[in-house]
């Protein structure tokens, strides 16, 4: 919107609270934590070798980037993915050389050479052997391998060799047939890529102390070590490896074997001779190719021996200078030491190395003797490392050395049986964790971290057994989908089952003779049950199995078939019986069948009334237990500790006796069957065994509850509830009823922890107190929400220092940025980038999650695909983590819809998470909807594949179908539950939507057909109405029974049901009808109660016929009036922006909500009507014609525009694009819109070039209004102006005019692209649009007059005029919080002068040290990458950083690091240079000091990261930035004088040292010209600015104005006039005012006779448009300030004028100077000469000289008669109204009058003026700028008191401001009077 009137902003603080509508984070608090505690898995999945079991809900992962496959194409060997049992590999001898910088082309590389040395089993002339993403040397005979005989028999020749991409081979057809029994040896040399993949031989980055480091790394597990070396790549291929490193010298290197000490070599690659290490290996053990390992790094390490074992600790060299290796370091041996014992077995390796690595997809993997992990897997700091962080390293270590001996000594022999290798080490990492901290009883946790995880997936139709067919696990693809929570979780949950029914000691001992017959080879799983088998008949405890049952046949029910059963007790009758737990039984039909009919052998324990019984065994589907048969008075228990992998259900008089125990003595039941009772009954219900409310009653007795494990059993299940009702009516009653539950619980953690300031002691109770947190602060009770936001905010204001205990953080961290804005997100992202801890990291990683904010979380997405932002391994599980948020949820759906076939090719490599992150992204779908995009999703992206994810997206279509079941069938019921379950005190009140002023995120216009009839006429009543009838189409993207549409001032016809809108249905499902429909004034809403609900994803049409008033009030769809030629004219026009167009028909007024407009326009005949499209179709009918419009582009309401006039116009065209300029018939004929028309074509022309992109529409129009509140308004193809700023007549138009005209045009013009085609998402980012569009309104006008030199002129018009206001301790940031900018007043008061020209400068600042060529590189990328869409202000960032870093520009940090700082914080710092001693430092600038008490806080505390332009003696020197608050630079210290700010590029004042002063003042006194022009006007700025701060004396300030006696050109002359106006607004009431006159008429006097010298005697204008500016600046002091020939030169112009009023011979420029000094001078007749021909002006820009100039009488009955005209718009226009109280404020002899008059008339004012008025602000600042007296500031503060009911709209934060500004006027003239006096005194002397 273009400039003329800026309004301050008023800065709400708004305290913030997780009330009803933050606390929908809960969900995500709770996946959030459900990562801390039990496994804390950081990032989800993990694939093969993992340590940490993947999520919940997924299939694996894939180590490949997965290729899209078909069925083999042929029968060849070739095409098949399994080796041919032809070969047999002994050993490899293998040297890479991985390359840590990249090369010419970019790349990073490793080379290699290999042989493996192989015997022949069955006789073959063909050798296939696996290869993948390797090229390779040819060798002599043209092949890609060399093969040769280690026998006597002479090896055959190679036939052919090829690589084999989709079956991964490198195939060698032989001319002869290879002996059986003979050794050959196979020698290759390749070349591979060192991507960051994660996958095979890969680089990991990092950051320490500012150096970027890579690491060399390996991931081989599953079947990626053929991306490293040509290789036999099945586990069953087990051999020796012989190893060799090359790598650069200091560096590590590691292997599975121990290394030898390095020997330097020079080696010759493709970039020449190099000096390397080269490290070599003791030779493996016997071993597979997944389990191979080998690492190149800058670390350093910690070690101990224990039992002649070396184990090494390896991380980045800080972390183990941190000592964040101890605690791993301490646990690995006591764990190594207790395998030992459990498996009878030692250690098979000499050495245990543990490395941490910053990029690993996995939890860890169990490289043989070289362990690789993620960092928070490893590396543990008790400052910064929670509890669970602690836990879930012990239980991964425990896990991978678990695999040392299972997994690694012996190997399953193939994929297929993967669950016993992973779900072994699942299950026993918890016997070592428990080893390790025997005080954490951690045994009981795989209940929750394991049992209960599990069953989610189990009980799915689309599950699947343990054990796969061998043939059925071929493609890489399909074996890293085993590597799933299955393998993992159920693996772990029937081995625990096993263990406990044969007893651990029969357990182990099996366990021991399996690993002793097999090491270092190869099994099946039944090699195990074989052991076990052994161990029952050695031991005689086969009588505790089951009569004829062995291993084998319990165990195949288990592992052969999916899923569990759900074993169910009739205590009434003791039978018992089993069945298939399926949660949706309607999939009972999908399942595949089994050869065991889905029945168990299971093992029961149980107890009668708290005895424990003896373990019976359920052997068929039904048995009787007559001991099972109980009593009133007793209850039946079974699966005491859940040691059985199924659930349990009762007969319901057994679940009513458990439930009377748990809410009488809960104790009675054992706190793992607490939990496990909430868990079934939630289970069972969802699967329709009982009633949801019965299971919702299991909850009940939480309010005793202290223990962990019941309350996150309960949370867990809750949480489904959660995801199915929190965008629901229910949630606000199920919030309230766990707010009532946790209370207790939150009480008691205060209790035991001292009001929160120890810790409790045991390792649960810690967990529970997170959960209590959690749960307290989402449910809205105060005290928890005052506590977490106090430790954030305390952490805000010292970075430096954390507060909150590493336990509590991601809670806390989740809470606070959940409850805050883009303040909060920034801070926790600036401390995730800063982050050098992981653990820490991810904390951060995974709360920033929690933002309400959807720019912020759409912004979060984009910076997943972002390597430098979010590493590889955290990109999905970053993504579920938005999803897990209510409001990210379908953010990052879209999202991964949008980018799937990106995400897969990207993120396949070493990516295990495809199916973590469609089963997160899905979790919440429960719609039908949600169900159809599901499946699209599925069809859309068939041919791409879901690689790892194939299972889960058929597991989330099935679980979405159950979903959309489960939520139809319960939802009433468990409404009617929560609602009569929440006592009233604890009820959450919620806004009702239409109480609040957003728009919900429910629906999405399409398009709006709009017919507007305006009646140009007043009717019978005197109003002057229009008529409107409109449709919307839209979308429902959200289920909702609640339409919100904006609506004002407007009245509806009601429709036959008596309705206000009419609703119908574009699809086949008919549209709910309306239940009830009213208008909600104060929100601006028209709402609608439905009867039904609206379909997601369905269209609908909402009709409305209405009628509004066509008022003058310069808002929305409004009148202004005027004469020609004595005909009264009324014109219909708009001004929709910001919250208007709902004044004019009812729409979605916000600007996120774009749309397409059809609009037609019924209008008097002979009118023109107008919009923003070309007219299509005119067509009359008696007097009325109707036009119809072409459809407008996509856009937002505010830009929309509507006008009727009897108006004409000219046109011209440029390219493809026609131009009109409309404007008063009399206007046209008389050429005043000739100029405008000649600007708009190359203006448009120019911003085509700097955009880079084309204009994207089809016309420009650009209409003059009489009525116009605004400078003008980029309506999109109709733009609005005043026509002061459209219209030139060089006749009466001066230079000033001119000018303001190009700005204008450039500024609006600039919108085109930069507003419109792109629009920000909000107001609370205003700033960006207005200040970007006036920055570059001066480049566009600049183009359009190149001889004006006008873009210096930014530095007078905005960025010294925005200091005055940023200076003050109420200014504000650029940016504000979204959540703050709400209700319409708010939004315009963010049309400030801060918007508009400290936008400017800054953005001017950033082109600067971009450069431009970078910043419109940016800019054009941005554009049109967001085309017709809307952003945030990052985004802009996000671009120019990309430019940046495509270019070779070098910036101290980011955009964004050095942006924000600007942004987010108010004000702007002064930079004090010492010259003596070179020393640099920076403050934030006050105008008054003493205000800095009442600063608001800053996250960057009120630094600025600042590029400091400078010169030397007129010498410039090489920019410098100032990081911090000081820096030293000794080149400062030559002895010259020194100048910073060249050119005023940056947005800061400049201070130096009183010896710098002096030499520059030395300087403008005598040779001023070395300087340049712009900084000769900034050191008057600064120094008048800085002496009124007390940085410098007045008099030192008032010194640098004594050379301007020389001084000719405008820019200095106008800084210190600007100046000096505070000294005559201070001073002009005192005795000071007549020697401050004299001083200024001697200064100015030379410049007077100067323009009169070179205006011969004034009869012509000069050349230069500065010098016509400066003309008016001598001219004005000169006969202000008292010259005689100057007052006798205005008052004889000004009266040949009044004798001959048709020759107006005053020059235009001179005019407003002249006919102010005649006015002043004279009396009434001349007041009353200039106000009739004020009235009778036809040309609006000599009727604003006119205005102005009415205002300098100083005839008080005149100015007080010139106040009254203000309130009647027949005298003076609305839009002019409240400007002229200001002109005569700045009159001395007006301000006492015009403030009286502003106090009397308020309450009038401000209710007539209110709506379309952006000039309160304005008012307020103007009529109190003088104010310095006590007196003067007891009546702004008894203004303030008395209209506080009434308010000030835009202008309650400038009432504020001229509150400070008074009291540091009152402070400054106390202080200074008498010294500025006497130096006055002294200068006329």
């Amino acid at each position: 919107m273009g400039g003329g009137f800026y309004i301050s902003k008023f800065v709400g603080v708004v305290g913030i609270v997780f009330g009803a509508g933050a606390v929908a984070t809960i969900i995500a608090l709770a996946v959030v934590y459900s990562q801390e505690v039990a496994n804390n898995e950081a990032v989800s999945p993990t694939n093969g070798g993992s340590t940490v079991k993947p999520p919940v809900t997924t299939p694996g992962g894939s180590t490949v980037k997965p290729q899209v496959t078909t069925t083999a194409p042929s029968n060849e060997p070739w095409d098949k993915y399994r080796l041919p049992d032809t070969l047999k590999p002994d050993h490899y001898n293998l040297t890479l050389w991985p390359r840590l910088t990249a090369n010419a082309q970019g790349l990073y590389i490793f080379t290699g050479k290999s042989y493996v040395v192989f015997q022949c089993v069955k006789e073959t002339d063909l050798i296939l052997i696996h290869s993948n993403k390797l090229n390779y040397t040819k060798w002599a005979d043209d092949h890609l391998a060399k093969l040769s005989a280690l026998g006597s028999t002479p090896a055959p020749t190679i036939k052919k060799s090829w690589l084999q991409p989709t079956t991964q081979f490198l195939v060698l057809e032989l001319n002869g047939k290879l002996a059986v029994g003979e050794s050959y040896q196979l020698d290759t040399v390749f070349v591979g890529e060192l991507a960051d993949d994660l996958g095979g031989f890969y680089r990991s980055v990092y950051t320490e102390e500012g150096v970027e480091k890579v690491v060399a790394t390996t991931q081989m597990q599953p079947t990626d070590a053929r991306k490293a070396f040509p290789c036999f790549d099945e586990p069953a291929m087990k051999a020796v490896f012989h190893i060799t490193l090359l790598h650069p010298p200091t560096t590590v290197a590691l292997s599975n074997g121990m290394e030898h000490a390095p020997v330097e070599v020079t080696e010759v690659g493709t970039e020449g001779p190099v000096i390397v290490w080269r490290t070599s290996f003791d030779e493996t053990k016997n071993m597979s190719t997944y389990l191979l390992a080998f690492i190149v790094s800058d670390y350093d390490y910690i070690n101990s021996t224990r039992d002649n074992v070396l184990i090494r600790i390896y991380a980045r060299k800080k972390a183990i200078a941190d000592g964040q290796g101890e605690y791993a370091l301490s646990k690995t041996g006591p764990i190594l030491k207790f395998f030992e014992k459990y498996y009878n077995a030692t250690y098979p390796l000499p050495k245990s190395d543990q490395i941490a690595l910053p990029d690993f997809n996995a939890g860890a993997m169990e490289n043989w003797g070289l362990i690789t992990y993620r960092e928070t897997a490893l590396l543990y700091d008790p400052n910064m490392s929670s509890n669970s962080n602690k836990e879930r390293i012990a239980t991964i270590i425990a896990h991978e050395l678990a695999h040392m001996w299972f997994g690694n000594l012996v190997t399953l022999r193939w994929w297929n049986d993967l669950w016993l290798n992973e779900g072994f080490a699942s299950y026993v990492e918890y016997l070592g964790a428990n080893e390790a901290e025997p005080d954490w009883n951690i045994k009981d946790l795989i209940v929750l971290g394991d049992v209960h995880r599990v069953f989610a997936v189990d009980a799915l139709a689309s599950s699947h057994p343990l054990s796969s067919k061998e043939e059925d696990i071929q493609k890489p693809e399909q074996i890293s989908e085993l590597f799933d929570a299955i393998s993992y979780s159920k693996g772990a949950s029937v081995l625990r089952m096993l263990s406990d029914f044969l007893s651990e000691e029969v357990f182990s001992t099996g366990l021991s003779t399996y690993l002793n017959t097999f090491a270092y080879d190869n099994t099946v799983y039944t090699d195990l049950w074989d052991h076990l088998q052994m161990a029952v008949n050695s031991t005689g405890t086969g009588a505790s199995l089951p009569t004829g049952q062995t291993v084998h046949s319990i165990m195949n029910r288990w592992v052969l078939q999916m899923g569990f059963p759900v074993v169910t007790i009739n205590t009434a009758t003791g039978q018992i019986h089993q069945q298939h737990f399926l949660l949706d039984p309607a999939t009972a039909g999908s399942v595949p069948p089994s050869d065991f009919n889905y029945e168990w052998i299971v093992p029961i324990r149980w107890m009668k009334t708290g005895v424990v019984q003896q373990q019976t065994w359920l052997l068929d589907k039904t048995a009787n237990k007559p001991e099972m048969t109980v009593t009133v008075d007793n209850w039946i228990l079974a699966n005491l500790n859940v040691s059985g992998y199924y659930r349990v259900n009762y007969d319901n008089a057994n679940w009513e006796r458990l439930l009377n125990v748990l809410s009488s003595h809960h104790e009675s039941i054992p706190v793992i069957n607490r939990a496990q009772l909430v868990d079934d009954a939630f289970n069972l219900a969802r699967a329709k065994y009982i009633d949801t409310t019965l299971a919702l009653r299991t909850t009940k007795y939480l309010r005793t509850e202290r223990e962990y494990m019941p309350w996150e059993s309960a949370l867990d299940n809750l949480d489904f509830f959660y995801l199915m009702f929190d965008r629901s009516e229910i949630f606000g009653d199920m919030q309230a009823y766990l707010k009532y539950q946790v209370e207790p619980l939150f009480k008691h953690f205060g209790n035991i922890t001292r009001n929160w300031t120890e810790v409790p002691t045991g390792h649960m109770d810690q967990y529970n107190q997170v959960n209590a947190i959690r749960v307290a602060c989402s449910t809205g009770i105060e005290e928890c929400q005052t506590l977490t936001k106090g430790w954030y905010s305390q952490w805000m204001k010292d970075s430096a220092n954390n507060p909150i205990h590493p336990n509590l953080r991601t809670t806390v961290y989740c809470s606070a940025i959940a409850a805050g804005g883009a303040a909060e997100w920034q801070f926790g992202w600036d401390q995730f980038k800063a982050a050098t801890i992981a653990i820490e990291a991810d904390k951060l990683r995974s709360a920033l999650a929690c933002t309400k904010q959807p720019w912020l979380l759409n912004k979060y997405l984009e910076y997943t695909l972002d390597a430098t932002k979010i590493r590889k391994q955290d990109a999905t599980s970053t993504i579920v983590y938005i999803a897990s948020n209510v409001v990210g949820q379908s953010l990052a759906w879209d999202f991964m819809r949008d980018r799937w076939s990106y995400i897969f090719t990207q993120y396949g490599g070493g990516s295990f998470s495809f199916s973590n992150l469609i089963n997160g992204v899905t979790k919440r779908f429960s719609t039908e909807f949600e169900l159809k995009q599901l499946k699209q999703f599925q069809a859309d992206n068939s041919e791409v594949g879901f690689g790892s994810g194939t299972l889960a997206v058929s597991q989330s279509i099935e679980r979405t179908t159950a979903n959309i079941k489960w939520v139809a069938e319960n939802k009433d019921s468990v409404q009617a539950w929560f609602n009569t379950e929440v006592p009233k005190e604890y009820s959450v009140e919620v806004d009702a939507p239409w109480d609040k002023y957003r728009l919900p995120d429910t629906l999405k216009p399409d398009h709006y057909n709009l017919t507007l009839w305006p009646r140009l006429t007043a009717n019978a009543q005197g109003l002057y109405i229009f008529t409107g009838k409109s449709y919307v189409v839209f979308q429902c993207v959200k289920e909702t029974d609640l339409i919100l549409i904006h609506s004002n001032k407007l009245n509806y016809t009601k429709w036959a049901d008596d309705h206000l809108a009419k609703l119908s249905a574009l699809g086949s499902t008919p549209a709910p009808t309306i239940k009830k429909s009213w208008l909600q004034p104060t929100t601006q809403f028209l709402v609608l109660e439905l009867n039904g609900k609206l379909a997601v994803g369905e269209s609908y049409q909402l009709d409305t016929v209405f009628v509004g008033e066509l008022a003058d009030d310069l808002a929305g769809f409004y009148r202004s009036e005027y004469e020609e030629d004595g005909v009264k004219k009324v014109v219909a026009t708009s001004q929709m922006h910001p919250t208007h167009t709902r004044k004019t028909f009812p729409c979605f007024d916000e600007p996120a909500r774009k749309a397409v407009f059809h609009i037609t326009l019924l209008h008097p005949r002979g009118t023109v009507a107008l919009s923003n499209s070309k007219e299509q179709v005119n067509t009359t009918v008696n007097t009325v014609t109707q036009t119809r419009f072409e459809q407008t582009k996509r856009m937002s309401t505010y830009l929309l525009a509507l006008i009727v006039c009897d108006y004409s116009f000219i046109s011209a065209q440029e390219g493809n694009i026609e131009i009109r300029i409309w404007a008063r018939r009399k206007a046209i004929s008389e050429g005043h819109g000739e100029y405008a028309l000649n600007l708009t074509g190359p203006i448009l022309s120019f911003f085509e070039v700097y955009y880079n992109a084309t204009y994207p529409l089809s016309k420009s129009d650009q209409i003059a209004l009489p009525d116009f509140y605004f400078g003008a308004m980029e309506n999109w193809g109709l733009v609005t102006y005043r026509e002061t700023n459209l219209l030139y007549n060089p006749i009466t138009s001066s230079n000033g005019n001119k000018e303001r005209t190009a700005t204008i045009i450039a500024h609006e013009l600039a919108h085109m692209w930069f507003g419109n085609l792109v629009t920000l998402r909000w107001w609370n980012e205003v700033w960006l649009n207005e200040g970007f569009a006036s920055y570059v309104s001066y480049l566009g006008a600049d183009y359009a007059e190149s001889t004006w030199n006008v873009k210096d002129l930014i530095v007078l018009d905005d960025v010294h005029r925005v200091f005055a206001v940023d200076a003050l301790a109420s200014s504000h940031p650029l940016s504000s919080k979204e959540e703050d900018i709400q209700k319409p007043e708010q939004i315009s008061e963010q049309f400030d002068v801060i918007s508009y020209s400290k936008g400017a400068s800054v953005l001017r600042m950033l082109s600067d040290f971009l450069t431009e060529p970078v910043f419109v590189q940016g800019l054009s990328s941005y554009l049109n990458h967001f085309a017709y869409d809307n952003t945030v202000g990052t985004d802009l960032w996000d671009h120019l950083q990309r430019a940046v870093d495509d270019s070779d520009i070098e910036l101290p940090g980011t955009v964004h690091d050095i942006m924000n700082r600007w942004v987010l914080q108010m004000g702007f710092p002064v930079v004090t240079i010492n010259t003596a001693t070179g020393l640099i430092t920076q403050k934030h600038f006050l105008l008054d000091p003493d205000s800095v008490g009442s600063v608001p806080p800053s996250d960057f505390k009120y630094e600025w990261i600042v590029p400091i332009k400078w010169m030397d003696a007129g010498v410039v020197q090489k920019e410098i930035w100032l990081l911090e608050k000081e820096a030293l630079n000794n080149k400062l210290t030559s002895g010259h004088w020194v100048l910073a700010n060249i050119n005023v590029t940056g947005y800061y004042r400049v201070n130096y040292d009183g010896g710098n002063w002096e030499r520059l003042l030395f300087q403008l006194r005598t040779n001023h010209q070395v300087i340049p022009v712009i900084n000769r006007a900034q050191l008057v700025d600064d120094a008048f600015n800085l002496a009124r701060a007390k940085f410098i004396s007045t008099t030192l300030a008032l010194k640098t104005t004594k050379y301007l006696s020389k001084e000719i050109e405008y820019i200095p002359w106008e800084s210190a006039l600007n100046n000096l106006d505070y000294f005559y607004l201070m001073f002009d009431r005192t005795e000071v005012y007549g020697t401050m006159q004299h001083y200024v008429r001697n200064l100015v006097t030379p410049l007077f006779q100067h323009f009169k010298t070179i205006t011969a005697d004034w009869s012509k204008v000069p050349d230069g448009h500065n010098e016509q500016y400066n003309q008016v600046n001598a001219i004005r002091m000169a006969c202000s300030s008292g010259l005689v020939e100057c007052q006798n030169l205005t008052k004889s112009w000004y009266s040949q004028w009044m004798a001959d009023p048709d020759n107006n011979l005053i020059h235009p420029n001179l005019r407003m100077t002249v006919y102010c000094s005649a006015i002043a001078a004279g009396g009434a007749v001349e007041w009353d000469f200039g106000w009739n021909m004020f009235k009778n002006a036809t040309i609006a820009s000599d009727a604003d000289k006119l205005m102005s100039s009415l205002a300098c009488t100083k005839d008080h009955e005149l100015l007080n008669k010139y106040l009254r005209y203000t309130l009647d718009s027949d005298k003076i226009r609305k839009q002019d109204a409240t400007s002229v109280i200001v002109y005569i404020s700045s009159n001395v002899e007006g301000q006492t009058l015009a403030w009286d008059f502003v106090t009397q008339n308020w309450e009038y004012m401000f209710t007539q003026y209110g709506v379309g008025s952006f000039s309160f602000a304005n008012l307020i600042s103007g009529v109190t700028m003088r104010f310095s007296t006590k007196a003067q500031l007891e009546e702004l503060q008894k203004f303030k008191e008395d209209n506080s009911e009434i308010g000030f709209g835009s202008g309650t934060l400038a009432l504020e401001q001229a509150i400070e500004r008074t009291t540091a006027n009152i402070k400054w003239v106390d202080e200074n009077k008498m010294k500025v006096w006497e130096w006055f005194l002294s200068e006329i002397a």
